[in-house]
């Protein structure tokens, strides 16, 4: 009698959002750092073009810690940055390949991603320490608070971790960008400070509910009172 062949065999993924929130962070850091290359200035405002997409990484990053934990946040942290490295890494390999006779974009190529491994090295050195100690502070004060609270830990972490982040970006991606004099670049890294927090605080009606989510629908979470749903007002 013949024998069936035997069931494949797979590994067993755990269901969790886990995942999907860690490839939406490698996309935002990679995408914000090409975006950093271009300077932006609204009159006097001075920023660059990742202005508006790398605030929502620290966001993603208050949901991750929050919901999953210190280990989990720097899990995703660390992963993000070696997403980054490697982005950076494959950008420069793709601008010394020898360009084609009938390319004729290659100094607008250059121009584009050339500053890119640069202001990246900038971005994950601040990427790495701002959010670590986002994500370290957010975990301290949730240890202290438990569930009550959040605006406190979400506020108070970004208020720590963007200031390391901004400042150890914009000192190296400010010659890149050509901001030399002493004003433009104080301007430069009270603007990106100042704006990232507060994004942080206006969107803050968003984060609660999305934090909400996560904790009601991932199979892991332990099933208390979710306080974040009622949002800051209440607290």
């Amino acid at each position: 009698m013949p024998h069936s062949a035997p069931a494949p065999r797979y590994a067993r993924r755990p269901r969790t959002y886990f995942d999907l929130l860690l490839a939406l962070y490698c996309v935002l850091l990679i995408l914000s750092n090409i975006g950093a290359t271009k300077g932006v200035a609204f009159g006097p405002i001075i920023t660059d073009g990742g202005f508006f997409l790398f605030p929502l990484a620290y966001v993603l990053g208050d949901v991750v810690t929050e919901v999953y934990g210190f280990r989990s946040a720097r899990r995703a942290i660390i992963t993000s940055f070696l997403a980054g490295a490697f982005a950076s890494l494959c950008f420069w390999i793709v601008i010394i390949l020898p360009a084609a006779d009938f390319y004729e974009n290659q100094a607008a190529f250059e121009s584009v991603l050339g500053p890119v491994p640069r202001i990246l090295a900038g971005s994950l050195a601040g990427f790495l320490v701002g959010q670590l100690l986002n994500a370290w502070v957010m975990a301290l004060i949730k240890r202290a608070t438990g569930e009550r609270w959040m605006w406190v830990r979400l506020i108070g972490s970004t208020l720590v971790g963007e200031l390391a982040d901004t400042l150890i970006f914009c000192t190296v991606a400010a010659p890149i960008l050509g901001i030399t004099e002493p004003a433009d670049f104080l301007n430069y890294v009270l603007v990106g400070y100042v704006y990232k927090c507060a994004v942080e605080v206006i969107i803050l009606p968003i984060t609660y509910p999305t934090i909400a989510w996560f904790k009601r629908h991932e199979p892991t979470y332990p099933r208390v009172e979710d306080d974040a749903a009622a949002g800051p007002a209440t607290r």
